[in-house]
């Protein structure tokens, strides 16, 4: 299941990919309603797309209904486009991290690394 991640300093709030059509914007009939004078009533819509029935794979595509203020991804402006996992969506001021997680494969593992706290680990991905 996908999903999306809004970016704030101190909760992020989740909103699951749950439907075929997530409808985002200002009005209250959205799936995803914001509450931001930036964003168009009706802003962009998320479809979940089968790619392949044997493989039961789907992809997730964003796309702008022609807003005011546009819809931007990884800080590029966009009409359509296929979401990847760890996405950044920007709608308005808001940000939603767009995570996949069906993206990963089974056969990734990460070396895990004990921090000085008690039950605390680090995978050593971090960007320097």
């Amino acid at each position: 299941m996908a999903l999306l991640i809004q970016d704030k300093k101190d909760t992020g709030i989740k909103f699951p990919i749950d439907q075929q059509r997530i409808r985002i914007g200002r009005g209250a009939d959205n799936d995803i309603c914001i509450n931001d004078e930036l964003v168009s009533k009706d802003h962009a819509v998320i479809e979940v797309v089968l790619r392949s029935k044997e493989t039961a794979v789907v992809d997730y595509l964003l796309q702008d209904l022609d807003s005011t203020n546009h819809t931007f991804v990884n800080d590029s402006q966009i009409k359509l486009h296929k979401l990847s996992n760890g996405d950044v969506i920007r709608i308005g001021v808001n940000n939603f991290r767009f995570i996949d997680e069906d993206s990963g494969s089974l056969d990734e593992t990460s070396k895990l690394y004990r921090t000085w706290i008690p039950g605390v680990f680090y995978t050593g991905d971090k960007k320097k």
